[in-house]
């Protein structure tokens, strides 16, 4: 049994503005969660504007970097940014071969957004003769066309695909227009086209943090079609909160900044913890939080204070290893003890104002509110964080609690802006329906602590909450 965050082993450069290369992987994949190994493939003299030189790690060196790596970690994913050179690209690809159950996202960067060379001129063809090994490469549409030495999209895509290439996620920042246009080809055939509005200005590095992010998702188990709509959630909030040193430069991403709101901490897979599951609590909480749970609250009705200060401890730092948001329910005093993100309330629980005034403005609190959109009026007044809807369905937990409807919890997405959880009775089949009905994030007792496999439950639960 794994015990180990999600990890992403990533090539790439150095880059000392922190913007791209290995710092963006960095910290894309620890902030959802994951765990990035790193594998240093070039030294880069740039800044926020532009590539003004670069230096090649000795293909011996960074083999070596990558064998130790290998060695130690269970590594889920592989990231490759900048390689640089047909002989770097040889030897990465050589030893991946030696692990092809690893599946690789390839970020063919031929050079930097800003302006600057990153690779010598016999990388196109190296490139091309390792996309067999790839899981999946995410060229802009100018890299796409120049990998494929084609003047159109549809001809690179035939010509890349008939080279070996699984899948393309081909981004369309580069192209003109309001709006920008993503697609997803596998196999040659265009399976998923989104679209969002553009953002003013340039991104520095954000090429490097899709491909880093894509790959977090891939490590957790996610499939493809998954990973691409839960990758673009995450870059767009990075790439809204980004800023600039200076007024000329290029916006560089915030990769954490998700980690900073209550809205974006509101997401995904919200754990509940079971008083069943005794002294298997962290193991199984650990598991849950590989699987994909971005959310732990920790319920425990005992009257066993300084057990229930023990675990809670415990869970808080083992929720901040994976960057997930911990919160108590019921107890704003044991989530100010112990340093918990926030803290749940119930309608009888106590009052928003007293929680905030102990817990302080960034903490978050999320509500009750039961089949009431009265209740989530004041709760909005008030101040909370997160309004909590159901039961959805009678469930083991609570079989007689009062139900909340499917129209009750669109009215509640239409009328509010804060994140919506969804709770009571939901299983796989029926978190579909309940995210369309506008649930931001899903809380699982039963449905998650069922069995004796907690992290392949969450796998497939978190897989089914993402699903577009």
């Amino acid at each position: 049994m794994t015990t180990m965050r999600p990890v992403t082993l990533c090539f790439s450069g150095l880059d000392p503005s922190g913007g791209a290369g290995l710092q963006a992987d960095i910290e894309a994949i620890a902030s959802l969660g994951g765990h990035a190994t790193v594998v240093c493939t070039a030294l880069t003299v740039q800044d926020s504007q532009q590539v003004y030189d670069f230096a090649l790690v000795d293909t011996a060196l960074l083999l070596a970097q990558a064998k130790a790596v290998l060695a130690d970690f269970q590594v889920a994913s592989v990231k490759i940014g900048m390689l640089g050179s047909r002989a770097v690209v040889d030897a990465i690809f050589a030893l991946l071969a030696e692990h092809p159950h690893i599946p690789v996202v390839l970020d063919p960067v031929l050079s930097a957004n800003a302006g600057g060379n990153l690779a010598h001129d016999d990388l196109r063809d190296a490139l091309l003769a390792v996309l067999p090994q790839t899981a999946v490469i995410t060229p802009n549409s100018l890299e796409l066309r120049r990998l494929a030495a084609c003047d159109n999209d549809a001809a690179a895509i035939a010509k890349l695909s008939a080279s070996g290439a699984q899948a393309i996620w081909v981004t369309g920042g580069h192209e003109p227009g309001d709006q920008i246009m993503n697609r997803l080809y596998v196999h040659g055939d265009l399976a998923l086209t989104t679209q969002q509005a553009r953002l003013h200005g340039e991104f520095h590095g954000s090429g490097c943090t899709l491909a880093a992010t894509l790959a977090a998702a891939m490590a957790r188990g996610m499939t493809l079609t998954d990973a691409v709509p839960w990758t673009e959630r995450y870059v767009r909030q990075a790439l809204e909160h980004a800023d600039r040193p200076r007024s000329t430069g290029q916006f560089i991403p915030n990769r954490l900044a998700h980690l900073h709101t209550a809205a974006a901490c509101i997401q995904g897979l919200y754990a509940i913890t079971n008083a069943n599951l005794g002294d298997t609590l962290l193991t199984q909480v650990r598991q849950a939080l590989i699987g994909g749970a971005r959310i732990v609250q920790y319920r425990d009705k005992s009257n066993d204070a300084a057990k229930r200060w023990r675990e809670a401890s415990a869970l808080r730092l083992l929720c901040s290893e994976f960057s997930a948001t911990f919160l108590i329910n019921d107890d704003a005093a044991l989530a100010h003890a112990v340093a918990a993100d926030g803290v749940h309330l119930g309608q009888q629980d106590g009052a928003v104002a007293h929680a905030r005034a102990l817990l302080g403005r960034h903490a978050v609190i999320g509500v009750t509110c039961h089949n009431d959109l009265a209740l989530a009026r004041s709760a909005v007044a008030a101040g909370a964080n997160y309004l909590a809807f159901g039961a959805m369905f009678a469930s083991r937990t609570k079989p007689h609690a009062s139900l909340c409807s499917m129209e009750t919890l669109q009215a509640a997405r239409a009328e509010f802006s804060l994140p919506i959880v969804a709770i009571g009775g939901i299983s796989h089949d029926t978190i579909a329906p309940v995210r369309a009905a506008g649930a931001n994030a899903i809380a699982l007792i039963s449905e998650l602590w069922r069995g004796d496999d907690t992290l392949a439950h969450a796998q497939r639960l978190t897989q089914e909450i993402y699903r577009p």
